[in-house]
Parts: structure tokens; sequence; C-alpha cells
């Protein structure tokens, strides 16, 4: 189980409070699926004979696909960095929560996820009216978790439309392009140990 003495990030604390990490008030955001505090606390590592999970590291969320969301310990009197475990590799997301948050907004907003065409629109895409919905109920939510200026840009978000973007893996209906997603990553979320690996599996 995961110690009892780590401290829960400030942010995570302040979402707890507030309901956003369970139904009624769940507040969800692409891709990460929150756990309770409690649910967090009771974690069982999984355990085989030639390796086990590094019990330092932290799961806190998980993916649409099962793959967790991790905390992971950067040094003393710092906040835990944020990694994502998925398919086999381990990698820093964010240097904290609240970045971690921030940077999937960004991914969201740039992603295949919406449609402009309802003739073309698939299952999983939303209207441009429902995604500036969501972004008005973020910047209304995250007042006082996230910073003002992380506010500001999902504000911004808010009054951009959709267009065609080109990214490298293909072409979609967008708020951002490639280019203007990568300079928001640099601004805001690039930190030494952007995107790296890190061992998630300690072998025995």
């Amino acid at each position: 189980m995961v110690d009892k003495n780590i401290k829960i990030p400030l942010v995570y604390q302040k979402m707890s409070e507030r309901g956003y990490l369970s139904k009624p008030n769940y507040l969800w955001i692409w891709d990460m699926e929150w756990r309770t505090i409690d649910e967090i606390f009771q974690y069982e590592y999984y355990e085989d004979e030639d390796m086990t999970e590094n019990k330092t590291i932290i799961p806190f969320a998980f993916t649409g696909g099962g793959d967790d969301w991790l905390w992971v310990p950067n040094g003393e009197n710092q906040e835990y960095c944020v990694g994502l475990y998925w398919a086999g590799e381990a990698t820093y997301f964010a240097k904290n929560t609240e970045d971690a948050i921030f940077r999937e907004i960004i991914e969201y907003v740039s992603s295949s996820d919406f449609y402009i065409d309802e003739v073309q629109a698939q299952s999983w895409q939303i209207s441009e009216n429902e995604l500036m919905q969501l972004l008005e109920k973020y910047e209304r939510c995250f007042q006082g978790i996230l910073n003002e200026e992380y506010l500001n840009v999902i504000s911004q978000f808010r009054k951009q439309k959709l267009k065609p973007v080109k990214h490298k893996c293909g072409e979609w209906n967008a708020l951002l392009d490639e280019a203007e997603h990568d300079a928001l990553i640099k601004k805001y979320i690039n930190f030494d140990l952007l995107d790296q690996e890190f061992p998630w599996w300690i072998e025995k």
C-alpha cells in the first residue's frame, strides 16, 4: 500500500475539498481519471516473482486505457513531478500536478476530438459549442486551484474557433495547430526532465 506519510499536492487537496474527484461533482479532464485520496492510500502495488513496482512512485489517476498517472518524488522539499506510465514506459509529463493538468488541457484542445461538420462527426467527438462549455467550466472550477496565467490561457482558448490543423500523425479540427501547441508547452510546461523516461519497475 502507499506510504501514509506522503504529502498530497495542494492542487489535488483543493480538488478533493471541492468534490472534483468523485460524483456528483466529478471534474472530467481528458484521459485523466482521478483516484480519490482514500483510493490513493489504498492502492496495492503489483508484485510478481521477477519484479516489483517502484513503491516511491504514487499512482493518483489513470487513463481511459488503464495506464497510470504517477506522482514521482524529485528531491526533498519539492512537489512531486507527474509521470505517465503508458505502453510499458514511464516518462515525465510535467514538473508538478498543476502543470500536468494544464498540459493535458493543452493536449486536449490540440486533439482530434472535435467536429465542425456533423455529417463527418465520429462518435467520440464533440462540437465547438460543447468544447467552449467545457473550457468555461474549467475556467470557473479551477479558480483558486490553477494560477491566473493558466486560467487566462484557458480564457483565450474560449475566444478561438476550431480550424483544420496538421500534426505529425494526421489532419483534423482543433483549436491549436502543432506550432501553437509546441510553443505553449515550451513556454509553460518545459523543464529539464520533460518527456524523459524513468524506472517504473525495480528488478528483484
